[in-house]
């Protein structure tokens, strides 16, 4: 009942702050079994410890502030807070210590229980264990339409004839944290939603919020959010066939309209991400290119506006603008390149706007294919000439300076040394440096060499449009002869849409499925990113100590990246 919310909210607020051990010991220093407060709350013989978790978790999922227009005039300000501090609790009791055991074990009253052996663990995490153990199809199917409904609320409040008639959840960002932690701790949750339920109502609202926030600085940390989530399920191939479904929700921004599936709607929230986004968002470029590596070879039909942006894109990443800008700017390049092979080979039948806008690109593909030692030094010096120049000439008189301070220096040149430990890979499975900015005027200036050019040509798998244009374009350039010039382009995509390519293609390639991979950085970064939704989010009446907090950077303005 709503009378004993504000009760409720206070007992809250106390175990929130009984177990804030995190925000206070900086990133270096982190120990996620540190807080003995934690510790005993998340133990094995915690009292009640189910009997909470449900009770917070039931809190959260049923929550609906949508009903009837203008229902949050009947809704108290007490239950809301008390939804996001539910949320935000069972976060915090989620994200302590280590993962928990799937399996079952049951007593002779078909009870769950925790073999000694594993209570007796260090890390042991009952919450995590009670998320791991939930088996029942019904079950997993309400906690999942749970999840949706909410994170729907949060473009459905904005997309009304009444303004202002509905509400959204508050607590998002704490909704999208448990969806992760659901998929992270039951196996049986991620098979379950990809095999049973709609994947696409969940990838909806978390496009939508990327889309809508990609300009925002203090949003950084929601984008890197929703990137590890599509991350993730991009991985699975049930996911990636599933985006097939078509697209025809209508979204309160300014996404262009276009006529396919959900494989389209991430491309191009992705491609504006890329070209009209944060600065900040530049680190997570190698992810987004990957997501959309990851669903390509599953791609049934794509749409002109997502073939026209993705092929523009790629020649926005060819130019030599940003090709030279970095030595391994590439990478990026070579992973959209894959997915037009990916799609070319493997979807060929759906995918004649991204054939065409291909071979009305011909010259870009060509100019990659040849290219060789005497351009790549060409282009360079032509974008980049007199600041490579005054690059190489500042490191000849680096290197001269540090010689001589050498000789006079015991110590050695240890303190020039960057430490880069503290910086989370947010690639998931890869090593690889992503570009420092898509702005050439603050990249690292380099001149090509032979082994730039290896590099450049083993990680470029140009063949496959190579083959196409060499079949294509002798038979578009001889319908637009025939018809003066004057062709409509429906017609042109028709003949590509029936020629086959059977037999002129390579052999298609194995297709590779790249896996988000955590990591020590990864998992810091979740907790302090945790911290900083719940910080922000508890400034009304403050429960800790701005000015103590060492996990991440408290600002004076209203803003979220500190937790990012």
């Amino acid at each position: 009942m709503h009378k004993f919310d504000k009760n409720r909210i206070e007992v809250l607020r106390l175990l929130l702050a009984a177990c804030c051990d995190p925000l206070f010991a900086p990133g270096y220093e982190y120990n996620p079994l540190a807080s003995r407060w934690l510790g005993v709350a998340t133990a094995a013989d915690s009292p009640n410890a189910i009997c909470l978790f449900y009770s917070l978790f039931n809190t959260v999922i049923s929550f609906d502030p949508k009903g009837v227009p203008y229902s949050n005039a009947f809704v108290s300000d007490s239950h809301t807070k008390l939804v996001n501090l539910s949320a935000q609790l069972l976060c915090v009791l989620l994200d302590c210590g280590l993962s928990g055991d799937p399996e079952s074990v049951k007593n002779d009253n078909n009870e769950p229980v925790v073999e000694f052996d594993d209570a007796s663990k260090t890390g042991f995490n009952i919450y995590r264990t009670i998320v791991a153990r939930i088996d029942s199809g019904k079950e997993l199917t309400i906690i999942y339409k749970g999840f949706t409904r909410l994170l729907r609320t949060v473009y459905e409040s904005k997309n009304t004839m009444l303004p202002g008639s509905k509400q959204g959840v508050q607590c998002y960002q704490e909704v999208l944290v448990l969806f992760w932690k659901f998929l992270e701790e039951n196996p049986l949750f991620m098979n379950h939603i990809l095999m049973n339920c709609d994947v696409t109502e969940i990838v909806v609202p978390i496009c939508y919020l990327m889309y809508s926030n990609r300009k925002d600085p203090s949003q950084v940390g929601l984008i890197h959010l929703c990137t590890f989530l599509l991350l993730k399920l991009s991985g699975e191939r049930s996911f990636a066939v599933g985006l097939n479904r078509h697209f025809n929700t209508r979204l309160p921004c300014d996404i262009p309209i276009f006529g396919g599936g959900h494989a389209d709607l991430i491309s191009i929230t992705l491609h504006k991400l890329v070209v009209n986004g944060s600065f900040k968002l530049v680190p997570l470029y190698s992810c987004f290119f990957t997501i959309i590596c990851n669903i390509s070879p599953y791609w049934r039909s794509m749409s002109l506006v997502a073939a026209i942006k993705l092929v523009n894109l790629f020649e926005v990443l060819a130019s030599p603008k940003f090709l030279f800008s970095e030595y391994k700017a590439f990478q990026h390049l070579a992973l959209l390149l894959e997915v037009f092979n990916n799609v070319i080979q493997y979807q060929y039948q759906g995918s004649q706007h991204l054939v065409y806008a291909i071979i009305r690109r011909k010259d870009l593909f060509g100019r990659l294919a040849t290219m060789n030692l005497t351009k790549a030094k060409f282009y360079c010096e032509k974008v980049f000439g007199n600041k490579i120049k005054a690059s190489i000439k500042e490191s000849k008189k680096f290197i001269k300076m540090k010689k001589v301070n050498e000789k006079g220096d015991a110590y050695g040149d240890s303190d020039d040394e960057s430490d880069d430990s503290l910086n989370p890979k947010v690639d998931g499975d890869s090593d690889d440096e992503s570009c420092d900015s898509i702005d050439a005027n603050e990249a690292k200036y380099f001149v090509p060499d032979e082994e730039w050019l290896s590099d450049f040509k083993e990680k470029m798998p140009l063949e496959t449009v190579k083959r196409l244009l060499q079949h294509l374009t002798p038979v578009i350039d001889e319908i637009i002869q025939r018809k003066d010039g004057i062709v409509d382009e429906r017609e042109i995509l028709s003949i590509l849409k029936n020629v086959t390519m059977v037999g002129l293609l390579p052999v298609p390639h194995a297709i590779v499925i790249r896996k988000y991979q955590p990591n020590q950085y990864t998992s810091l970064w979740w907790t302090a990113y945790l911290w900083g939704i719940i910080f922000v989010g508890n400034q009304s009446l403050p429960i800790f100590d701005g000015n103590a907090i060492e996990l991440f950077n408290v600002s004076t303005g209203n803003d979220e990246d500190d937790a990012s």
